[in-house]
Order: structure tokens, then sequence, then C-alpha cells
């Protein structure tokens, strides 16, 4: 699986340069012939077209402008089409090319006068061009004021530029008619790193989202949000997102996809905090994570404000800020976590961290997408990796801690056994010296005092071989003899297919029912034909354990109780029911208890099936 993650990227990545490389070659292409301009720079946005035609001095070569835009600054542009006027004859249709600017208007004679036509981006005028490629300002010879120069009013306010943005051609119809090729395989391949990023968006986001569903984990909601808004940010020309919440390309659709720039560090930030549980692991990463997630809360609080007055210059600055911020933080949080990592999650981040910085270092610089595009993809699938790894950690921990409160509760619950059978058998031990049975006595608390010992040594296991069950059963069961007077026989049967040396059960879960068909059936019971049989024969995934005794049955047995007011509880084999529960608790009916009538209809003892597994994590 992950040789296939890793062939996709390189695939992905390929692609990516692929489109770069080709991407200058076709933008060449598109160029047609250079046209010569001056440009007149102002502030006053109430200057008329006429006002401006009057004022010809104004205009200056590009040479003489400062070498950057500014947001408040208005441009007026002449081209001068006199050495084209021949070529311009020639065809009905030409195309004027130039950068993308927010505001744009040109004017056209008409009617002994000046009508304005806008084709800005903001102006909400080309939602319906081709995304990968715009025909341009379409003009004839005929509109050209005083038949060579073409006027514009251009404003950039989304950002500081560098006045080499002003570049102006045109082509003909004819050359833009070959050109238009919508299916072209350039065209193709330009979008196709794009789609490609999306689906990956779409896969991570929905999976994300479903398990954040089903989990509540944090961590996955605010992955999914940041996938979301990566989406928007890269994606949304594509997709046409700004069709979809505000009709077209303009002022609140060019916020709605800064912000989410934004959106993305903020979404990303809480991710950190809830995958890495920073404020446990690594409270001082925590607390600059805490000042940085109310740092972009009062950035976006503060964009909000700008727009809305039109206040452009400072949501540039406000823009600049947080990059530096977060490029800082990102840069001291790598450096940090390459230091203090406690566990291979932290790696996931920093290794992801990285590859998005570079990609969006270069989208800043660079002005090309495809690099941030990139290194996002890589970001996502590296961090998709990590919450992966980290829920098969929590799982695996999830199974130790269930592996150790298992053992706790059946250490517990053993340990409930062991004095219930160390009281009854100081008490025998009590009635033979009591009976002035000494040589007895004496015996019965040597086996005694081995059988302890046993238990003692095994206190630490909580299984053990059939063979040594059987061995402690056998020294119990010969206690209980002395005590009785050896009036009962017994006797273990082990089913040929059963290895005893190597099947391994709960130890003492049968001892408590050997008790009760010692004490509540033989004991009782008239005449010398007393006697115990167990049985171990094997199950599917269990061993099937009988206790037979031929007493007076279970009816009987409770007739007498009631006589001597003994309502006293088992508690050997209440507790041996809840540790077999625990052992197995897929099994329904883990004790089953048979009584048994002979020909004449009368109780003739019990038989208990006790199924023991052994297939479980003791």
């Amino acid at each position: 699986m992950l040789k296939k993650i890793v062939h996709l990227i390189c695939v992905f990545f390929l692609l990516c340069i692929s489109h770069y490389d080709g991407y200058g070659q076709q933008e060449l292409n598109r160029h047609g012939v250079e046209l010569p301009f001056t440009i007149y720079k102002t502030t006053n946005d109430k200057l008329s077209i006429g006002d401006v035609i009057k004022s010809d001095s104004l205009f200056k070569p590009i040479n003489l402008l400062p070498k950057k835009t500014h947001p408040n600054e208005i441009f007026w542009i002449r081209i001068d089409l006199a050495q084209h006027v021949n070529t311009l004859k020639k065809d009905s249709i030409w195309y004027l090319r130039s950068h993308h600017y927010n505001y744009a208007s040109t004017f056209y004679p008409q009617n002994f006068g000046l009508i304005e036509k806008k084709f800005g981006r903001f102006d909400n005028l080309t939602k319906n061009k081709s995304i990968i490629y715009a025909p341009g300002l379409p003009f004839t010879y005929n509109s050209l004021i005083e038949n060579r120069f073409i006027y514009l009013k251009l404003k950039h306010v989304i950002s500081i530029e560098p006045t080499s943005i002003f570049k102006f051609y045109y082509v003909s119809q004819v050359v833009e008619q070959l050109k238009e090729d919508y299916y072209s395989w350039k065209n193709i391949k330009t979008l196709i790193p794009k789609y490609l990023f999306a689906g990956v968006c779409l896969i991570a986001f929905l999976l994300t989202f479903a398990f954040f569903i089903t989990s509540r984990k944090k961590e996955f909601l605010f992955y999914s949000l940041y996938v979301f808004w990566l989406f928007v940010y890269l994606n949304g020309d594509v997709f046409r997102t700004n069709n979809l919440f505000f009709g077209g390309f303009n002022i609140t659709s060019h916020w709605f996809q800064q912000i989410a720039q934004v959106l993305i560090n903020l979404f990303y930030v809480l991710f950190v905090c809830h995958y890495l549980i920073t404020k446990k692991e690594y409270p001082k990463l925590h607390r600059v994570l805490r000042i940085i997630i109310y740092f972009l809360i009062i950035i976006i609080i503060l964009d909000i404000s700008f727009f809305y007055f039109e206040y452009f210059i400072g949501h540039i600055r406000i823009m600049n800020i947080q990059r530096i911020v977060m490029t800082l933080f990102g840069t001291g949080g790598m450096i940090y976590l390459l230091l203090r990592a406690k566990n291979r999650l932290a790696y996931f981040i920093v290794c992801g961290s990285f590859l998005f910085m570079i990609g969006a270092l270069a989208l800043l610089f660079l002005k090309n997408p495809t690099y941030m595009i990139m290194g996002a993809s890589l970001e996502i699938t590296i961090f998709a990796l990590g919450l992966a790894c980290k829920i098969h950690q929590e799982h695996k921990e999830k199974l130790y801690f269930q592996k150790e409160s298992f053992i706790n509760n059946n250490k517990a619950l053993r340990a409930q056994i062991n004095p219930h059978f160390i009281f009854n058998s100081l008490g025998s031990i009590q009635h033979l010296i009591l009976s002035d049975k000494k040589e007895s006595a004496i015996q019965y608390l040597n086996k005694f005092s081995s059988l302890t010992r046993n238990l003692l040594e095994s206190s630490i296991e909580t299984t053990v071989v059939l063979s040594d069950e059987i061995k402690l059963l056998k020294k119990y069961i010969e206690l209980e003899t002395l005590r009785f007077d050896n009036s009962f026989n017994y006797n273990i049967i082990i089913a040929k297919d059963i290895d005893p040396d190597a099947a391994e059960i709960p130890m003492l879960i049968v001892q408590p029912f050997v008790e009760n068909a010692i004490i509540y059936g033989l004991l009782h019971k008239k005449g010398d034909n007393k006697q115990l049989t167990i049985t171990f024969s094997k199950g599917d995934t269990y061993i099937i354990c009988e206790v037979e005794d031929n007493g007076i049955g279970r009816t009987a047995s409770r007739k007498i109780q009631s006589t001597y007011k003994n309502d006293q509880k088992s508690r050997g084999i209440e507790v041996t029911q809840k540790r077999l529960q625990l052992l197995n608790p897929v099994e329904e009916k883990n004790i089953c208890i048979i009584d048994k009538i002979d020909y004449l209809g009368q109780p003739s003892g019990t038989k208990i099936v006790i199924k023991i597994p052994t297939d479980v994590m003791f």
C-alpha cells in the first residue's frame, strides 16, 4: 500500500513539473505583437476620460514611474497603435492582451462621444470566461480614439505588484480562433494537477469527516476542514466556487478566497493541537499554539473590517504579517518537534509541514500555484498516513489496557477464592483437632501447607497447564477425604485428545464446583457408595469439564440448608461464574447444571458442565 502511494505521488509530481515546463512556452505562444504605451498615475477617481485626453502631457513612460503599484492608485494607460494602422485595417476584430487587473475600463467612440466598457476581474464580466485562456479585449480599427489610441483605466487593489505587469499585446481574430481550442492537450495538461489535487482533497475530506462522525475525535474534524479550505484556496477558480457562493468573481469572492489562507492556518493549528495532544505532551508548544489561534482569529476580524471599509492596503499588510508570523512559527515549531518529539506522530507533522511551507513560499515568490498544489498534496497524504498511524497506535494501547484490566479483574476474582478455600481448610483442621484426631490433623495440615505453598508460588500467573490444575485438585480432594474420614471416592478422567501439559486453563476454575459436590451433595448421602467423578474433554475452542456426583441432589440439599437456616451464598461459585464470563463473554451459558434422576424418578446426584475457554487472552 505504501509503495502505491509513493508511486502516485511521483506521477503527480512529474505531471506538475511537465505542466510547469510547458507553462512558459504556452504563454509565449499566446503573446502577439507588443505595443508601446505611456502611463498617467493618479489617486483621483473623479477624472473622466475627457479630462484625461485633454491632459496628454501627464502621460509618462513606464521607466519614470515607481517600481511598485499601490492599491489607492489609478493608472490611465494610453496605447499608441499609429505604427500598426495598416495592419489593423486587414482584419475586422483584434484582441488586446494584458495582465489581469482587478478593475479595468476601456473607452470606445460612439455617437460623437466616448462610452466606457468594463473588463476587470472584479467587474463580474469574466465569470463565464475560460479559466485556461481568456481571449482578451476585442477592438477594431474604428474603435480607436483619434484612429490610433486605446485608453485604459486600471486599478490593482488586492496586492502590491511591480509596474512591469503593465505590458500590452494584440493578436488577430484568425490567430485567436486557431488558439482557442479548449480541449487541446496543452489545456488539459494544465488542469491535470488541479483535478488530481481535487481528488485527493475530496477523498481525504470525506473519509476524515466520516471518521469524525463515528469517533467524535476532533483532530479528524479539523483535518477535514483544513483540507476543505485548501481546496477552496487552490482550486476555487477551477470548480467555480465563486459562482456557487457569490454569482461570479468579485471583490467579495476574492476576500473569501484570501481569507481561506487564514482559515487553512487556523484549522492546521487546531489539528496539530488535538493530533499531538499538545496540552498534555507538549505544554510549551501548546501555549504558543493558543497564542497563534487567537492571533489568526484577530486577523480574520480585522480583514473583514478592512474589506468592508475598502482599506485594501491594510488587507495587504495584515496578510503579509500573517504569512511572516506563520512562516516563523512553522519553522520554530518544526525545529522544536524534531528536538522534543515524544513519538513518531510528531515526525508526520514535521515532514508534512515542511513540504507545505516550501510550496507556499514558492507560490508567494514565484507566483506559480503548481508548487503549492504539489506541497499541499504531499502534506495531505502525509497527514492522512499520520492519522492512520495514530489510529493504529491508539488501538494497540486500547488492547493493552484491556488486557491489563482483564488480568487485574481476573486476579481480583481469583483472590476471592483463595481466602474462601483457606477458611474452609482451617475449619477442617479445627474440626479434626476438636475430634481428637491428632494424626489426621497433622496429616491434613501437612497437605494443606503443601497446597498453600503451591497456590502462593503460582499466584503471579493467571493460568496453569491442565496437569498442574489437576494436581492442585487432587491435593484439595485428598484434604477433604481426610476431613471426612475417607467417606467418598473420586476419579479424574482426561480425554486422550487432550495434552494436559500443553492445554492452559485459568487456575482453580474447577475447585469451587468440586467443593459444592462434596459438601452439599455427597456428605449428606447415606451409605458408603459416594462417588465423585471429574472428566476433562475437548471442545472447539474450550475444554469441557464435567463434575458429577451421586449425592442427594440440589432439591434435598436446599431443604437441609433451610432446616439448619444456612443462608450463606456460595461465594466460590459466584466468583467463578464471573471469571468465566470475563474469559468468554461471547458464550451465553458457560455453566450448565443437570439434576440426575434414577429409574424411579428420584434424585440421584448432580452433574455440572463447565466450558473453560482456552483461546482467550488471559
